[in-house]
C-alpha cells in the first residue's frame, strides 16, 4: 500500500479516498474513532494498516455506474481499501454489490440509505452477484443510517454473515416493538449467525424506551443472555 509508512504510522494518520461526480480527492486525516468504535467488540486498537476509507459522494445513472467502478478500480492501484461511506440516499443495493466485488478487504460499510430490487425481477446473472458476495465478503460491521423498510434490514442481514456490529437508524414514527421482534427473530433463526451487537438509533429513545424493549425482549424470549445500554438516541443490544 504506497499510502502507509512509518512516518504515518508514528503520527496515527490515515487516508480517505472521496469519490464525488467530478473529482477524485485523496485526504490525509488524524485518527479519529470511527461510528463502530464506541463500543469495540473486536478488542482492537486502532491500526494504520487497515485504515483506508473510500467514500461514495454521488449517486451514478445506470450509464455512468461504470465509470465509478473504473475510478474505484484506479484507485487499488495505489490503495488497499477496508471501509466503505456511501454517502447519498437510496443507492441501489446492485450498485452496493457490483462495488464490493471490487473490494475483498472491506471490513466495515456505512450506507445513508439503500434501495432494494423486486427480487422476481432480478436477472440470473444478478442473483449470482449476490450469492458471490454472500459467500466471500468479510464485513463485520454495518451501519444503515436511514431504515426506509424492514426489509432493508433483513437484506444486509443475509447478505453479510460475517456482521458482528449492525447499526440501524430509525425515524421517530416507528413501532419499535413490532420493529425488534421481527430483526430479533430473523437473528435468531440464522444458526450461524455472528452478530453480537445491533444499535438502534432513534431521535425519541430514552430510558424509558430502553425499559419498553427490555420488557418485550423479556416477555417474548426473544434473547436470553443480552445487555442493554443507551448513549445519547442509540440503544445498543448487546448479546452473548
Amino acid at each position: 500500500d504506497q499510502f502507509i509508512s512509518s512516518f504515518w504510522i508514528k503520527r496515527q494518520w490515515f487516508i480517505e479516498v472521496a469519490i464525488k461526480r467530478d473529482t477524485i480527492s485523496i485526504i490525509i486525516k488524524p485518527y479519529r474513532q470511527k461510528w463502530y468504535e464506541f463500543i469495540n467488540i473486536d478488542n482492537d486498537n486502532f491500526n494504520v494498516y487497515h485504515s483506508t476509507l473510500l467514500t461514495i459522494r454521488y449517486n451514478p445513472m445506470d450509464e455512468y455506474r461504470q465509470t465509478l467502478l473504473d475510478e474505484i478500480e484506479w484507485i487499488l492501484d495505489v490503495a488497499t481499501i477496508y471501509h466503505l461511506e456511501i454517502s447519498e440516499e437510496d443507492f441501489f443495493i446492485g450498485a452496493i454489490i457490483e462495488i464490493m466485488n471490487l473490494l475483498p478487504d472491506l471490513d466495515s460499510l456505512k450506507l445513508s440509505s439503500i434501495k432494494l430490487p423486486t427480487t422476481t425481477l432480478l436477472s440470473i446473472e444478478e442473483r449470482e452477484e449476490i450469492n458471490f458476495i454472500v459467500d466471500n465478503n468479510e464485513i463485520t460491521k454495518v451501519y444503515l443510517e436511514k431504515m426506509n423498510k424492514f426489509d432493508d434490514v433483513l437484506f444486509l442481514i443475509d447478505l453479510f454473515p460475517e456482521l458482528k456490529y449492525l447499526q440501524i437508524g430509525c425515524t421517530r414514527d416507528i413501532d419499535i416493538n413490532l420493529f425488534l421482534q421481527i430483526i430479533l427473530m430473523k437473528i435468531n433463526n440464522k444458526t450461524d449467525s455472528n452478530l453480537h451487537l445491533l444499535a438502534i438509533s432513534i431521535p425519541t429513545a430514552d430510558d424509558s424506551m430502553m425499559e419498553r424493549i427490555q420488557n418485550i425482549i423479556d416477555s417474548k424470549s426473544l434473547l436470553f443472555n443480552y445487555t442493554i445500554k443507551r448513549t445519547y438516541d442509540t440503544i445498543f443490544l448487546q448479546m452473548k
